[in-house]
């Protein structure tokens, strides 16, 4: 579908990135390569676990972005079953295999570490020059127009400006954490890369506006970053966010930043009890522009009996 955005005719389409890691097949190749080096919260099973989020990922796009153009879930040797309803009545969702993302690098294949497949999806066959970009435990969470998140052709950066921490603190988290390969450090590092060294901006668990041409054009010419980057099997304090340099080089080149705006974020433990039961009520009451259900796999039976009837009620 074709849209107005501003003085600029576009098209907008979607990415999810989705794993299922009960898969045996999968959990061998993570086993494999798995060992001492890779940090405990990289290999964590938590990060790989599937409890059919993609769906409600899926349906909240077609709900709400009806502007959509395409819905490209990316995948790793999978098929999610259970969208195989939505696959055969929607033409616009697509399964895309890394294979097909990593092209010529596939020989870094395989991987596990979601920032080295962030890293690759400008790279998707066909995408369009703008899109949003969810992981699969990510939800719109009421209708939505291009303009909430583009400005015209340049993305809106909904993120907050914060400094960045003492380097002597910094110094000591990290050694008592063990490298441990953090939100909020990946994004700073992103920072960095393009000059930053006072602020930077931290993006919530929401819908990423991008456009595909801005690290097409940082990695173009030297493959080497690139591959540097993305090729780390499993997520590492090494790798800087991918959606973090996005967003610092669109801020650099001047594009509006505005505060994030109505997330609802849920994860194991908050909120609980009658405070979630008021959660998943708000979420069905448009209260929120986005919504986030974080480690649902972790959470007590009664918590996710709770969100997965909310979702049921919100997306069908």
């Amino acid at each position: 579908m074709r849209i107005q955005l501003g003085k600029v005719v576009s098209m907008i389409d979607a990415v999810i990135t989705w794993v299922d890691g009960a898969d045996p097949a999968h959990r061998a190749r993570r086993d494999r390569f798995a060992d001492g080096s890779v940090h405990a919260d990289a290999k964590s099973q938590t990060r790989f676990f599937s409890s059919g989020e993609v769906r409600f990922a899926v349906l909240s796009l077609l709900h709400f972005c009806p502007f959509v153009r395409h819905i490209h879930v990316v995948t790793d040797e999978q098929y999610p079953d259970i969208l195989r309803s939505v696959l055969e009545d929607q033409e616009k969702v697509r399964i895309v295999d890394h294979r097909d993302v990593f092209g010529e690098h596939a020989d870094l294949l395989p991987v596990f570490s979601s920032r080295s497949i962030e890293t690759m999806i400008h790279r998707i066959p066909g995408l369009a020059e703008h899109f949003l970009y969810l992981n699969d435990d990510i939800f719109v969470g009421r209708p939505m127009r291009p303009e909430d998140y583009f400005d015209g052709d340049v993305p809106i950066l909904r993120a907050a400006l914060r400094r960045f921490p003492n380097p002597m603190l910094q110094w000591l988290k990290s050694r008592l954490r063990r490298d441990r390969p953090g939100y909020a450090a990946a994004q700073r590092d992103a920072a960095r890369l393009t000059g930053r060294t006072d602020t930077y901006l931290l993006a919530e668990h929401q819908p990423h506006p991008m456009r595909r041409s801005t690290l097409a054009t940082y990695y173009a010419g030297d493959p080497a970053p690139i591959r540097a980057q993305a090729g780390h099997r499993f997520r590492s304090a090494a790798q800087v966010s991918p959606i973090g340099l996005s967003n610092h080089l669109e801020m650099a080149a001047g594009a509006r930043m505005e505060p994030p705006h109505d997330v609802g974020y849920v994860r194991p433990g908050r909120p609980t009890g009658a405070s979630l039961v008021e959660m998943m009520d708000r979420l069905n009451d448009n209260a929120f522009a986005s919504f986030c259900v974080q480690s649902f796999d972790q959470m007590s039976d009664t918590d996710r009996a709770v969100i997965l009837e909310g979702l049921k009620q919100r997306y069908g």
